[in-house]
């Protein structure tokens, strides 16, 4: 039996190159990973370690398009003062020894795009580095407290932050910019920079944060932790100038754990499509000792 809810799809995104800028698109398909075409390809320094951007802001200028209908082809690329860069997933050899990329905690593994990809790469965000894609066999585990109530075992996840799904209330977003224009901030915050993959109107502000279980058109999911922010949010992702907004805000309202959260990390029981418009049922609530707790 589900809760009564209005809610249903606004925005649906997807990243294909991580850190860049999203794509906004009307469905998300969805893989044993996540989002088809979802935090697929990433930047890794000399020493192999992936590059994001909060240290390496004009990452987010890097505007990625996908080259094939299905997402899962090559990957193409526009910056500003650059010439488009085209790696089709055909001028990457596959046969060539893959690479170990660190990702936060794991070790994936991921194809070399070649020189080209890399100097341009490098020229975009002004530091070395190298274009990569996930190989197919990678098999990077989902971590228990992004699943929710579905088992972990044997789900995997791509080059995200940790969960295959982030989901937010566009309520929550607004709730912030009020806050905001309360203060005297004159901007308000762009969706964008929450870099959600689930936009939801329909609903209160935070609502997401006391669901358990739920059902967006014909897919299954379910709610895991709540996602932790970082100074990526202050990060403009039209110019790449930082500011101190909206961390600051956040802590007045939002703090837990030391940090401060917003959205929710989220992972789908099996693959499917989700579409804008599409209705979301709430089919559990959390335990009121099982939700987050902010001041």
């Amino acid at each position: 039996m589900s809760l009564a809810t209005t809610a249903r799809v606004a925005a649906l995104y997807v990243h294909p190159l991580k850190s860049a800028a999203g794509i906004r698109v009307d469905e998300l398909r969805l893989d044993e990973r996540g989002a088809v075409g979802d935090r697929r390809w990433v930047l890794v320094d000399p020493h192999g370690d992936m590059i994001t951007a909060r240290e390496t802001h004009r990452l987010l200028l890097i505007r990625p398009s996908f080259l094939t209908a299905d997402r899962n082809g090559g990957l193409g690329l526009i910056a500003p003062g650059l010439a488009p860069l085209t790696v089709p997933l055909e001028a990457i050899d596959l046969a060539a020894p893959s690479r170990r990329v660190r990702v936060w905690d794991d070790d994936v593994v991921a194809h070399d795009a070649g020189d080209v990809a890399a100097a341009w790469c490098t020229a975009a965000v002004g530091r070395p580095c190298r274009l990569l894609r996930l190989a197919d066999v990678d098999r990077r585990p989902l971590a228990p407290r992004f699943a929710g109530s579905i088992d972990p075992r044997a789900r995997y996840v791509a080059m995200s932050d940790g969960a295959p799904l982030l989901l937010l209330g566009m309520a929550s977003i607004e709730a912030l910019n009020a806050r905001l224009l309360e203060s005297g901030h004159g901007d308000v915050m762009d969706l964008r920079r929450f870099r959600a993959n689930i936009v939801i109107t329909g609903t209160l502000p935070h609502d997401e944060d006391t669901w358990r279980d739920i059902r967006i058109g014909d897919v299954s999911l379910s709610v895991g932790s709540a996602c932790t922010r970082c100074v990526l949010t202050t990060v403009d992702p039209d110019t790449a100038e930082r500011g101190q907004e909206p961390l600051r805000t956040f802590a007045q309202y939002r703090r837990a754990d030391g940090g401060v959260i917003f959205g929710m990390n989220t992972t789908h029981r099996e693959p499917g499509v989700i579409r804008v418009s599409d209705a979301l049922q709430v089919l559990s609530l959390r335990e009121e000792d099982q939700r987050p707790s902010t001041r």
